[in-house]
């Protein structure tokens, strides 16, 4: 019980942090004292009807099956480590997995915001590329240790991690741990989304199915997800959009850029 109220306390803390410290987005200031942008409120059936527009808007529907298929490893991973390891492996097991989720956030930002690659359109689809390498080896992997050592659900292993086939298993861990995406209105669908492809990922399980085909259903939906992702990172990522935004004040140094552009183009006609 005393872990369930830290849990539930560390939680409401949360509320108390934000009431605290999040400053009320008009006061926010860049160094060289310009705003970042000023967006004023709008009433709930206003927002109501810009959430329909959403999903009218073909770059949403194509995120669809990537925001779906996002946390399947959660479920997947989970599953086996139950079935396939002794108490404390588990535990070891899911504590190397979550600090692999930070690993894994840092590496992806640090790509992402790796100004030596000048183009926004570029960093993605390298990042994109990077992490479908990493997604696509450890499906490739994990089918690969299922295969070698099959279980009875009647009487389950429960390997420790002095036996051999650990250390195959904590390499796949450590990997899926890295593979885990907005504005504030696209947030609730995004994670309405992901649920429901946890969701699925849980009935599979729940359908006692054998794991290599829970396996290759995960595997293909991620599959697909990343094939999209690329595609709209090279076809919709723009070299930056404060410009064309009315509430967003670009930086100084932005508006230099374009208005430099903006005379060449004249100087050109």
């Amino acid at each position: 019980m005393s872990v369930y109220i830290v849990f539930v306390l560390l939680m409401a803390s949360a509320f108390f942090v934000a009431a605290l410290s999040i400053v009320p987005p008009a006061k926010v200031r860049r160094r060289d004292g310009t705003p970042l942008a000023h967006y004023p409120h709008e009433g709930l059936w206003e927002e109501l009807k810009r959430q329909r527009l959403l999903l009218k808007d073909w770059r949403l529907l194509a995120m669809f099956i990537p925001m779906f298929a996002s946390e399947v490893p959660i479920i997947v991973l989970s599953s086996l480590n139950s079935l396939y390891f002794n108490i404390r492996t588990r535990s070891l097991n899911s504590l190397m997995f979550n600090v692999m989720q930070i690993v894994g956030a840092i590496w992806i930002g640090l790509m992402l915001d790796n100004w030596k690659i000048a183009s926004r359109r570029t960093r993605g689809v390298v990042t994109v590329t990077a992490v479908a390498v990493v997604v696509i080896a450890g499906w490739i992997g994990l089918t690969v240790w299922l295969y070698r050592n099959p279980m009875d659900l009647l009487n389950p292993p429960l390997f420790d991690w002095t036996d051999g086939p650990f250390g195959g298993f904590f390499v796949l861990n450590l990997i899926f741990g890295m593979n885990m995406v907005i504005l504030a209105r696209l947030a609730g669908l995004v994670k309405g989304v992901l649920a429901g492809g946890v969701a699925a990922a849980f009935g599979t399980e729940a359908a006692g199915l054998p794991q290599l085909h829970v396996v290759a259903y995960n595997f293909t939906i991620q599959a697909v997800g990343l094939v999209l992702m690329a595609v709209m990172a090279w076809t919709c990522v723009t070299a930056t959009s404060c410009t064309t935004e009315e509430s967003v004040s670009p930086p100084a140094e932005v508006q230099a850029k374009v208005g430099k552009e903006l005379e060449k183009d004249d100087h050109a006609s």
